[in-house]
């Protein structure tokens, strides 16, 4: 019987837990050079074969012996995954009850994790995989650090920051530390990297998730980032394919639509996965995408089963284009999970679905013909169904009248305990809770983080010197001159009104004298006068507009708002030196083409307010590039430098 975390009995083990601790890490070095072999090998051309991991004689037997005693009802439960916000939950509680029925009747292969807690979640990891009789999978969306989904972390910088650092060792870096730090909360499955090419500068959802435009340079960064988590011992997932680089839809909200044909394809938005199977990435997640050219069969029409769904199915009316043919979804076509993925891109590892609540999907099926055509399709897990009882249900029925074959849920199920088998899960599935606040939020990953953040400011445009001679002044107060004022101005799409103070606490700290206004998109015409006419008045010797608008799920758009643009053009006609920081977007300098100093900080958390901070003390350097084309304005590639 195992112990529970916490009891007398894992406490005795803890110095044995020590032990195995830092062999993992010297066996670690060892990975990893490997995983860097793995990204080199992906560089070497259509030829090259899989560096998927072969399982050693031992792993074989487990999952041989392992899959012969499965019912068919057990192994259908393999192929999905519950999923749980995670805070303090009681043992008698709705949701500890749920999850357990979950794991004890419905006999999941996992759990995936959204908004949580860290302790509350290693804690339950233990738990889980007491309950469960074979070893779990627990995965996380962990493309920004822990911060992506656990409140008491922080936020790392998104891939395309990391890729305008122009270092891949950033990515193997992050790589690394996101999964040891995972794995030491019990996740051990990273769904990162994106490998999508944001081509599409409207892109609502990808945009900064995506390493840049340029498919090799994702292939690159992406590749990079596995060997770096893989390397750690976690299961990497490179998504959304085949590729959500080059839409304007939210598949949260709709249904994209690409319209392109497959040698396009390959010649852009396949080749990061190309490249990530090359490198030995252990899954891959399917988009819930059209592709007309492509899958020719036209997916079922919006349902409305409920007032919100009638909400969406009208939402979808009015975006869905008569001229678009709305075809099978990517995670539910023959044609893209076995057809492209499996046979073209000869890809060995794990299929996982998208969200299956997403209304890409959802819109259109219901929860348990959805998890059912997604198996025919191709996947082995299915993720997130409205209705998890009903997807298992419905899974249970295809396999029991023959719809889903034996051999067929074999195919998927094996798989499965294959993975379990390379993460050493049929070993050692518990972690020591009393190791984690040794690694979760270790100073030598903070420092990483904001290393990365540092490195990735870019700045686009900087005329008459706009920020250089402000950062002049600093210099001249810190060699006993009088500081210079500055003016910051917010502009946010969200209700957040404080989403960038910690760029004026850090510049507070310092001494600097700052005056501040924060405008959001419910704003009227009087605030925004008082903000105005406080700048007029002002002795500030820079204005900041700071505006953090970014790609957000379900959010639907990334443009700048009207009072956003309202802010923009009343600044740009004064002549005051303006500096203009991007705190998520960087596109939008497409919209204040008249900026003269543009700086793209690529996120606004804290790491990359406080790189900003220093970029406008003249503490770091300025050295980033862009990793996409600003239409109209600079190429891939152009990036200012100030020492």
């Amino acid at each position: 019987m195992r112990s529970r975390p916490g009891s007398r009995r894992q406490s005795a083990l803890l110095p044995a837990a020590g032990r195995w601790r830092r062999l993992e890490l010297l066996l670690t070095g060892l990975i990893f050079a490997a995983a860097i072999g793995s990204v080199v090998a992906a560089q070497g051309g259509p030829g090259a074969k899989t560096a998927l991991r072969p399982l050693t004689r031992a792993e074989q037997a487990w999952v041989k012996r392992t899959l012969a005693r499965l019912t068919p009802e057990e192994k259908v439960g393999q192929m999905v995954l519950a999923d749980a916000n995670l805070v303090f939950w009681n043992r008698d509680g709705l949701d500890y009850q749920k999850m357990r029925h979950h794991l004890v009747d419905n006999k999941v292969g996992g759990v995936l994790l959204f908004r949580s807690e860290v302790w509350p979640s290693a804690i339950l990891a233990n738990r889980w995989q007491e309950m469960a009789k074979v070893p779990l999978l627990i995965a996380s969306d962990l493309e920004m650090g822990l911060g992506m989904r656990f409140d008491d972390t922080p936020w790392w910088v998104p891939n395309m920051a990391v890729a305008a650092t122009g270092d891949p060792q950033w990515a193997t870096r992050q790589g690394e530390a996101t999964a040891l730090q995972a794995l030491a909360m019990g996740i051990n499955w990273l769904y990162a990297p994106s490998a999508d090419v944001n081509n599409n500068p409207e892109n609502p959802v990808i945009n900064t998730r995506s390493y840049g435009e340029d498919p090799e340079e994702v292939a690159t960064f992406a590749s990079a980032f596995i060997a770096g988590a893989q390397g750690a011992g976690a299961l990497a997932c490179a998504k959304h394919f085949p590729g959500h680089g080059d839409t304007a839809t939210d598949s949260h909200i709709g249904l994209p639509v690409i319209d392109v044909d497959l040698d396009l394809l390959r010649q852009r938005e396949l080749i990061p996965f190309r490249a990530a199977i090359r490198a030995g990435v252990g899954s891959i997640m399917s988009a819930h995408i059209s592709l007309p050219r492509i899958e020719t069969e036209l997916a079922q029409p919006v349902r409305a089963l409920s007032e919100r769904e009638a909400a969406t199915a009208e939402f979808l009316s009015r975006t869905e284009s008569a001229a678009d043919r709305v075809t099978l979804p990517g995670t539910l076509s023959p044609k893209v999970l076995t057809g492209l993925l499996r046979e073209e891109l000869q890809f060995e590892g794990l299929v996982v679905t998208d969200a299956m609540n997403m209304a890409g999907v959802a819109a259109r099926y219901l929860p348990g013909e959805a998890a059912v055509k997604a198996v025919l399709a191709g996947a082995d897990v299915v993720i997130k169904p409205p209705d998890l009882d009903a997807a298992i249900a419905g899974l249970r029925a295809a396999v029991a009248q023959g719809e889903i074959s034996p051999a067929r849920l074999d195919r998927s199920v094996e798989k499965i305990l294959q993975a379990k088998a390379r993460l050493g899960l049929h070993r050692r599935r518990m972690i020591d809770v009393d190791a984690v606040d040794q690694v979760v939020n270790a100073p030598r990953f903070l420092e990483t983080a904001q290393g990365i953040a540092d490195r990735s400011l870019t700045l686009a445009r900087d005329e008459q010197g706009v920020l250089a001679t402000f950062r002049q002044r600093v210099a001249a107060w810190r060699a006993g001159g009088t500081p210079p004022p500055l003016f910051h101005l917010t502009f946010t799409d969200e209700e957040d009104r404080t989403a960038t103070r910690h760029l004026e606490e850090e510049l507070r700290a310092q001494g600097l004298p700052i005056e501040s206004q924060v405008l959001d998109r419910r704003a009227g015409d009087p605030e925004l006068s008082r903000a105005l006419a406080a700048i007029d008045q002002s002795p500030a010797e820079l204005i900041v507009l700071s505006i953090p608008v970014r790609a957000r799920s379900g959010k639907g758009s990334v443009s700048l708002p009207p009072m956003g643009q309202r802010i923009a053009d009343e600044l740009t006609r004064r002549n005051r030196p303006l500096l203009v920081v991007s705190f998520g977007n960087p596109y939008l300098l497409l919209a204040i083409p008249r900026a003269p100093s543009y700086l793209l900080a690529w996120s606004p958390f804290q790491v990359s307010q406080r790189a900003v901070a220093r970029a406008l003390l003249g503490t770091i350097s300025i050295g980033g590039k862009l990793p996409i084309t600003l239409p109209g304005q600079y190429p891939r590639g152009h990036g200012l430098h100030l020492e």
